[in-house]
């Protein structure tokens, strides 16, 4: 039997997940002299990083670095395959734009033992 899921029913998931996570209410910092954003959880800790400046991949205005401690908590609840694929990136760039109001555009994380994966979610493909 096969089971279809909807990408709201997906959202939704995820969603969940990372409030359960991280809190329902994150918050972010970022100093006045720096070209990043630090995300911060309900107890602050830093659990994603945004990158306006240096350090961002090309053809991106926001760039979300997924913090790899992050990650690896994400990969306890979420398969690696789910992980890979465009949805799942879109899913939390909806999220942290959704909680932040940041308009982030990209991301970028670090998967498994030595996978990356970057995700251009505006022009919905991955960056060369």
């Amino acid at each position: 039997m096969k089971i279809i899921i909807t990408k709201s029913q997906y959202q939704k998931v995820i969603f969940n997940l990372l409030d359960m996570l991280y809190g329902p209410e994150i918050s972010f910092t970022q100093d006045d002299d720096s070209d990043q954003i630090e995300i911060l959880s309900n107890d602050d800790n830093t659990i994603f990083r945004v990158y306006t400046g240096d350090g961002r991949t090309s053809g991106c205005k926001r760039d979300l670095l997924v913090i790899f401690g992050t990650m690896e908590e994400i990969e306890m609840y979420v398969p690696l395959s789910v992980v890979k694929k465009p949805l799942f990136s879109k899913t939390i760039v909806s999220y942290v734009n959704k909680k932040t109001n940041l308009k982030i555009d990209c991301i970028d994380f670090g998967y498994g033992q030595s996978g990356r994966y970057t995700f251009n979610v505006k022009k919905n493909k991955r960056p060369k």
